[in-house]
């Protein structure tokens, strides 16, 4: 009876060790000690086109109507066509963790990409680099700002900078930013890109927007949970 009490523990505890993911830690966005706000950059100009009005599908439009600013900056962020930010990664194997909880209570806000060591970071929009900064929790990280000035995108825990960057510089997407590393708070054994959009924040604490979920605009596809449906809570498919 002892054995089978003890085999039937560890099928439950094996069970469940399958259905983990890694346990990441993320950062929220944070600004160096000596960091200050900084001015507004102009928009880029943009000839025969207003700098910040993106053209949007009808629907879209009913639907920023009735939702508010949030829907019209996902909408904008749609309209960006941004590129993966982890070269060769496969944004269907990507889980959308913007909503998950975290430690104190938190909001993720970001999604996480996993990738080996050293995989090139690409910028996933046009823009300007605003800031290259390390920091306990995100390590070596990288803010950078859309040609239209209204969405801030952090990259964080990378391994170290490509070199032809530096703050100031215009950039394009696709441009390899970095290479993706376990700077910061993130495990040594896990690396990955932790990368937050942003809304640029009036105050122009840029660090500091309110966060915007990429998911979708990066490509993602949401998990079909419908069969889920009338199951108890905290069973193996919910975990």
């Amino acid at each position: 009876m002892r054995t089978h009490l003890v085999s039937a523990a560890l099928g439950i505890t094996l069970g469940s060790t399958a259905c983990t993911r890694p346990v990441l830690y993320y950062p929220d966005p944070v600004p160096d000690a000596d960091a200050t706000p900084v001015a507004r950059p102009a928009a880029a100009s943009r000839p025969n086109r207003p700098a910040a009005t993106p053209e949007f599908p009808d629907a879209t439009v009913a639907v920023m109507g009735s939702s508010g600013s949030s829907a019209i900056d996902a909408a904008y962020l749609l309209s960006r066509h941004l590129v993966v930010p982890v070269a060769g990664a496969d944004m269907s194997k990507v889980e959308d963790s913007f909503y998950e909880g975290r430690d104190g209570g938190r909001i993720h806000r970001a999604i996480d990409i996993l990738a080996p060591r050293g995989t090139p970071i690409l910028a996933a929009d046009d823009g300007k680099i605003l800031r290259m900064s390390t920091s306990e929790l995100g390590g070596i990280s990288m803010y950078t700002v859309d040609p239209d000035v209204r969405l801030v995108y952090y990259y964080a825990h990378m391994d170290r900078y490509n070199d032809a960057m530096s703050p100031g510089r215009d950039i394009m997407k696709g441009d390899t930013l970095g290479y993706v590393g376990t700077t910061g708070n993130a495990p040594k054994d896990t690396p990955h890109l932790h990368f937050q959009v942003m809304r640029w924040p009036a105050d122009n604490k840029y660090w500091d927007g309110e966060p915007i979920d990429p998911f979708e605009a990066l490509g993602g596809v949401a998990k079909d949970r419908t069969h889920q449906k009338g199951l108890k809570t905290g069973g193996a498919a919910d975990r």
